[in-house]
């Protein structure tokens, strides 16, 4: 066992993270050099590290992201940085100068979540025991206050949640001992929960005064409001006892990126957002065939997972099936076994072909996606 100790609080944007990185700091933990100045949206303070945070901001921007991307980020992207090995020096040093300050350290950026390969492999390095406090506030109330702050869609604001959830699930390694901590916990009984960080700590600290302030409480109480798509819902309800699924994130590449894109064109983010769930409701009820197995097709695969009746490929044969984005591409020719209303095309310029290919099996419907995303992409 080190002397040294590291608390990790990972928790979304808005949620509470500020608070419960300030208590964790009243048990004797130090929170950095370089303080974050509070703002109107912190006036308490962030008890983040502005070193710490210019780190992740540029691991980030040096991937052509920021933190409000939408993105899946394992360590082999992650490495595909330029700046990668030089960051990775600069945290190591950085929090071995943090430790010559105290041998208690407390860290808290919610960056952190879609960071984690990166930083474990940095605290890989270190002489440390390191802890984690996640941090969890119902997300629709976290959604709530980044549609007001940052001007999220709400859709938008879901897929970052879930996106930051999802990465800490699948990246924060199994033997890091954890604790999990609520908002909603806080608001009803703050020492109660302090005394829980307090004894997760190790610390005998005296808890006398409480910091919880329930005026700068943010959306609380706000309406439900459905959004993410259905096989997203258990991650956004129970996080952290959900699994993330990696290739139904992975189909999704195409409408994050179009997202992405649009991010500083809002009447075209809503726009992209609205006719991808009109596109999946109107299609609800129907047995649908998918055709293609592209990125295109993909964005509604999650969506109308219980609609699907089939998916089929030109490249796939009656012997060789095609498996991709979690789905098992079949030859076209099984078009005409399997009862359908709609076949749904994703694939990219090659219309009167697919027609023609289609026609031989099936006198349904034919609805073409390529006219709808790519005046986004």
């Amino acid at each position: 066992m080190s002397k040294n100790q590291l608390v990790l609080v990972l928790g979304m944007h808005r949620s509470g993270t500020s608070l419960v990185t300030s208590m964790v700091e009243s048990n004797g933990f130090f929170c950095g050099k370089h303080p974050m100045q509070p703002s109107r949206d912190n006036p308490n303070g962030y008890w983040e590290d502005d070193h710490v945070v210019d780190i992740n901001n540029r691991l980030l921007a040096s991937l052509g992201y920021y933190w409000f991307s939408l993105v899946w980020l394992d360590l082999p992207t992650l490495q595909q940085s330029t700046e990668y090995k030089s960051l990775r020096d600069m945290a190591v040093n950085y929090i071995n100068e943090l430790l010559e300050e105290s041998n208690k350290l407390v860290l808290k950026d919610p960056r952190f979540c879609i960071l984690l390969p990166f930083w474990f492999d940095v605290l890989s390095s270190l002489d440390l025991d390191v802890k984690v406090v996640l941090v969890k506030r119902d997300f629709i109330s976290t959604a709530s206050s980044l549609v007001k702050r940052d001007h999220f869609d709400f859709e938008y604001a879901a897929q970052l949640i879930y996106l930051h959830w999802s990465a800490v699930v699948a990246f924060l390694p199994e033997s890091i001992e954890r604790i999990l901590v609520t908002y909603e916990d806080i608001s009803h009984n703050e020492l109660g929960v302090r005394h829980k960080l307090k004894d997760f700590c190790g610390v005998k600290t005296l808890i006398n005064d409480t910091l919880f302030q329930k005026e700068l409480e943010h959306n609380v109480g706000v309406q439900k409001i459905e959004c993410g798509f259905c096989w997203q819902q258990d991650m956004l309800r129970n996080f952290p006892d959900s699994r993330p699924d990696k290739e139904k994130i992975a189909s999704l590449h195409a409408y994050y990126h179009a997202l992405n894109v649009a991010y500083f064109q809002p009447l075209h983010r809503t726009y992209i957002i609205n006719e991808i769930k009109n596109i999946a409701d109107s299609l609800k009820g129907k047995r649908v065939i998918l055709y293609g197995a592209s990125e295109l097709t993909s964005i509604l695969i999650g969506q109308l997972s219980e609609t699907i009746v089939l998916s089929v490929d030109y490249a796939a044969s009656d012997t060789v099936s095609i498996d991709k984005y979690g789905t098992r591409f079949c030859s076209p020719q099984a078009i005409s076994d399997v009862e359908h209303d709609i076949i749904f095309v994703g694939v990219l310029s090659r219309e009167d072909e697919v027609r023609a290919i289609v026609s031989e099996y099936s006198n349904k419907p034919i609805i073409f996606a390529e006219a709808l995303f790519l005046q986004h992409r």
